[in-house]
């Protein structure tokens, strides 16, 4: 009695299909995973740079409202510019009031902070120590980091212009775009903040 073997193995051609069918199954999973990735990536810089610029823009304002007087006795306010603005407040709750300066470097917010020394006290610049604030801002050529308003303004006017009168200042606003992450050209943040100065609120 002869038993007759129908089991067939696989052929050659049937081998190499299913490698092929296999190899693209991996680069697809692969490939999906790695643009999720880069997606959760994103969302998360996006979000953390967003907590960052929020928490930059409260110390500025909590900052900029607390000016007063120098602790020599100058004028809360030094300068104003549509890119810089220099002022004194106490930063740190000593009773000190330290000369502030923000100002926009090539793509970002600088923050000078100069500490008053010596008998009697004066403030070196040359012993300012300058932080970056925020990075990747997207700078206008035609609308300025910093506007001020004077006693005037009720909402709907326009800032002051220039030449400025620095004494007439009572709101300061600033307002600037950011660019998240350039490499996956996302669309730009616009942030606007407006700070009155609580020192100069009666004069």
């Amino acid at each position: 009695m002869h038993h007759l073997r129908n089991n067939r193995g696989f052929s050659l051609i049937e081998v190499l299909i299913a490698s092929v069918i296999g190899v693209m199954f991996i680069f697809t999973i692969r490939a999906f995973q790695g643009n999720l990735s880069s997606l959760q990536g994103l969302t998360s810089e996006k979000l953390q740079s967003s907590q960052d610029i929020a928490q930059t823009i409260q110390l500025m304002t909590t900052a900029i409202r607390s000016a007063g007087p120098s602790s020599v006795g100058g004028y809360p306010i030094e300068s104003a510019g549509t890119s810089s603005f220099i002022f004194y407040s106490d930063l740190y709750r000593n009773g000190t009031f330290e000369r502030v300066r923000y100002f926009l470097g090539t793509s970002t917010l600088q923050e000078g902070v100069t500490i008053p020394s010596g008998n009697p006290l004066a403030y070196t610049t040359s012993t300012e120590v300058v932080t970056t604030q925020i990075n990747d801002l997207i700078i206008s050529s035609s609308t300025p980091f910093f506007s001020y308003y004077d006693t005037n303004y009720t909402g709907t006017q326009s800032p002051m212009t220039y030449p400025l009168v620095v004494a007439n200042i009572r709101l300061v606003q600033f307002s600037f775009s950011v660019a998240v992450n350039q490499s996956s050209s996302p669309s730009p943040e616009s942030f606007l903040q407006m700070v009155d100065i609580r020192n100069l609120r009666s004069n």
